[in-house]
């Protein structure tokens, strides 16, 4: 329905940049961020609800016997609105009458200790969170003395000691005056962080420092040095000599995860502190899969240190929030993974996608009766499309509609008054075919180089039916896999919707045609977009799933996929290969059923009264030589020489046998033993020479750039399918060859594949 006139849309109410961040670079209030982030709207979704029902549920927990902790996992891939769901969570915290304490750390940084300095609020960043702090510090040192008094049992001099503890707990007692009046040394706290929070190192400077922040000539020092200053001499005097968290420096990475750690400790005793007083307390951290980029050693101190985290927050009743990658979640150890709640979000459903539109089309206002559509210039059939190509991934959803907006723009008012499926499909295209076809050709380069390719000296089919005038699809090189053999690597532009899959598949099939089917493979390079179902209907069609362009490492991508393909090429020829062999074979047993029939025939119409005939004397078996396998090494040859010979032997003393008992009598039919001998000897000799000539060619022709390892692999499978043959035929009818041969028959074909492994194994030389 086209829009009233009425249905006039101004400003572009779509983020520029649609991703959230949470730190001190980000706005946290209410105030919106225009035209900067995506968090200037929201919707209620799954995830959200149920993130937001575990907050509440852990702010509400008050049981006597202390607050129970909980980590809380936000895990899925770029763009589906984590940071999003982890704001929701800073902005319930931070709407608490009396909240909790709250650290936020937007991400983490190999440098922690600038990290811990510049970029992770938390309470001591305003003077109420200061004097909260310092107030939870004298109940904790209230705590502590209470515990101190109640051990020690009475004391005349003192007068009662219950009466000063239960004043203590209570509040109406200033610890200090008592800590001083009953000359107790500030190891207390030490002592007591020491036998309570053993996960935590470095208890003595703490312990000092939470001691020193009640005096007020070291208040201020201390507060420094707890936001991560160095610190001053009267602390150093006092045994505090470094700060929390220290740069990385002349140590190197060392130096750096003793960073790390110190920077963790310092968490974990600030939150312990407000547990064992029974406070909330939370900490929100963005972007954990930062650290799989980092250096080993780093990276395994952060893990190990955030893992130490994990279990302090759960046993000390405090909140931990996190958004993780998949790959991020598997870097913890299972044992943590199962002390955390894990969340998925995932892609909006198309019901939720028109509602965050009309959520930010409400935030941005317009004129007109646009109470009526509640998606603004936005209708059915553009929502529809919008949903099929982001998959309801948020942050894709708001960077097409606000592209999509910016091209409905009319006049030199820039007017919207409605946003078609047309205008949605030219922002797709736009916003992902930045980079230029050239480019992505470039890359494609790179990669033959780096997997030294080979490319076809001619193209099999010519140049205008390979990459026809005014089609998007080209095809950028033909690879010369093996013989007769091809891979054509093909660019094309987005595919969207059915026509384009439709005119992409009638391409590749017309090629795969001209070349024959069973001799080609094609890697297809998609410059642009294609949704996950749109690259699965691909796959099916073509058989290989596109190749989508991304920056960053895409000549290795490009690499492992086109050796892939030529794997795939390679085992569908020498299936093929089996296949023929298997015809010629049954072809043969054929022939071989015949002569044996015909062999029956004569045997049964001798005379019983024939003079008897003294055996054919036997005679060596001369196996004429095989060209093919000349070039073969002698102890290879010998191996095959000796199966195949043993294999005759078999079949000439058969024949033999039956042929000297037919002159004294007059026999039935060979026996069913017999004659099963004589088609599996025939049988297994046919596979013997074709594995021979398969060996053969393997030694014959090393593909360029194929490394040792995989060209080893390769004589593996060739030797493994011999077996196999072998292993299916009742080889052990085939008795023995007698002398010279020490083995049985069975025994010399079951070990021919293993005796050619090891000699041709033991040539080939692995660098």
């Amino acid at each position: 329905m086209a829009p009233d006139s009425g249905d006039i849309w101004h400003n572009n109410p779509f983020p520029l940049i649609p991703v959230a961040r949470l730190g001190p670079s980000a706005d946290l209030g209410d105030a919106p961020v225009e035209a900067a982030d995506s968090g200037n709207a929201s919707i209620r979704t799954p995830i959200l609800a149920e993130l937001s029902h575990l907050v509440v549920d852990y702010l509400a927990d008050r049981p006597a016997g202390g607050r129970r902790g909980r980590a809380i996992a936000l895990v899925g891939r770029f763009g589906l609105g984590k940071s999003h769901a982890l704001r929701e969570v800073y902005a319930t915290l931070a709407g608490q009458p009396d909240g909790p304490a709250v650290w936020i750390a937007d991400e983490p940084a190999q440098d922690m200790g600038r990290m811990y300095r510049d970029r992770l609020r938390g309470p001591g960043d305003t003077p109420e969170g200061r004097r909260a702090f310092e107030e939870l510090v004298r109940d904790y040192y209230a705590y502590v003395t209470a515990n101190r008094i109640d051990a020690q049992g009475g004391d005349p001099r003192l007068g009662a000691l219950d009466e000063v503890s239960a004043g203590l707990r209570d509040g109406s007692l200033d610890p200090g005056k008592v800590v001083s009046a009953l000359r107790y040394d500030p190891t207390v706290i030490h002592t007591h962080l020491l036998g309570t929070l053993g996960e935590v190192t470095e208890h003595r400077r703490f312990a000092i420092a939470l001691a020193l922040l009640q005096e007020p000539p070291f208040t201020r020092m201390v507060w420094e040095w707890l936001r991560g200053g160095e610190p001053a001499e009267p602390l150093r005097e006092r045994g505090i000599t470094e700060a929390i968290g220290p740069s990385e420096g002349p140590g190197g990475p060392e130096q750096s995860a003793a960073g790390i750690h110190r920077v963790f400790d310092a968490l974990a005793v600030q939150g312990f502190l407000h547990g064992r007083v029974g406070r909330p307390y939370a900490l929100l951290m963005d972007s954990l899969e930062k650290v799989l980029e980092w250096p080993d050693e780093s990276r395994r101190a952060f893990v190990d240190a955030f893992e130490r985290l994990v279990d302090i927050y759960t046993s000390r009743g405090g909140l931990l929030v996190f958004c993780v990658s998949p790959s991020g979640l598997r870097a913890l150890r299972p044992s943590v993974r199962e002390r955390v709640v894990q969340l998925w979000p995932s892609g909006l459903g198309e019901e939720d996608t028109g509602r965050l539109v009309a959520a930010y089309v409400a935030a941005g206002g317009g004129s007109g009766p646009e109470a009526h559509r509640p998606a603004g210039p936005f209708g059915a059939e553009a929502l529809g499309l919008l949903y099929e190509l982001t998959e309801g991934v948020p942050r894709e959803v708001l960077k097409t509609c606000r592209q999509a907006w910016q091209l409905s723009e009319e006049g030199e008012d820039r007017v919207v008054r409605e946003v078609t499926a047309a205008k949605v499909l030219s922002a797709v295209r736009e916003l992902h075919e930045r980079v230029s076809r050239r480019q992505v050709a470039q890359d494609v380069h790179d990669a033959l180089d780096l997997g030294q390719w080979r490319i076809a000296t001619h193209d099999p089919v010519p140049v205008r039916r390979s990459s026809p005038p005014g089609t998007p699809e080209e095809v950028l090189y033909w690879l010369s896999a093996a013989p007769d053999a091809y891979l054509a690597v093909i660019l094309t532009d987005s595919v969207l919707v059915a026509g384009d899959a439709e005119r992409v598949v009638a391409h590749l099939h017309g090629l795969r045609n001209a070349v024959r089917p069973e001799r080609f493979e094609a890697l297809l390079v998609v410059r642009g977009h294609v949704s996950g179902p749109m690259q699965d209907r691909l796959g099916r069609a073509i058989g290989s799933r596109p190749l989508v362009y991304q920056q960053g490492d895409f000549a290795h991508s490009v690499d492992e996929a086109l050796r892939q393909l030529d794997r795939r090429l390679t085992d569908g020829r020498q299936e093929q290969g089996l296949v023929r062999l298997g015809e010629r074979v049954r072809r043969g047993l054929e022939e071989q059923s015949a002569q044996l029939a015909e062999l029956r025939r004569e045997v049964a119409s001798w005379s019983a009264e024939a003079r008897p005939q003294a055996a054919p004397h036997p005679v060596d078996v001369q196996l004429a030589p095989d060209p093919t396998a000349a070039d073969l090494p002698g102890p290879v040859r010998s191996h095959f020489q000796e199966a195949l010979t043993v294999l005759d032997v078999i079949t000439r003393d058969t024949v033999e046998r039956r042929m000297a008992e037919g002159t004294t009598m007059r026999p039935a039919a060979g026996t069913p033993t017999e004659l099963g001998a004589l088609g599996c000897a025939t049988l297994v000799r046919a596979l013997t020479e074709a594995f021979r000539g398969s060996v053969s060619a393997w030694h014959h022709t090393a593909p360029p750039g194929m490394p040792a390892e995989d060209r080893l692999g390769e004589l593996r499978r060739i030797c493994r399918e011999y077996e196999y043959a072998v292993e299916v035929l009742p080889v052990h009818l085939l008795g023995n060859a007698g002398p010279p041969h020490p083995r049985t028959a069975a025994r010399t074909v079951e070990a021919l594949a293993e005796e050619v492994w090891g000699s041709l194994s033991a040539a080939t030389s692995v660098p």
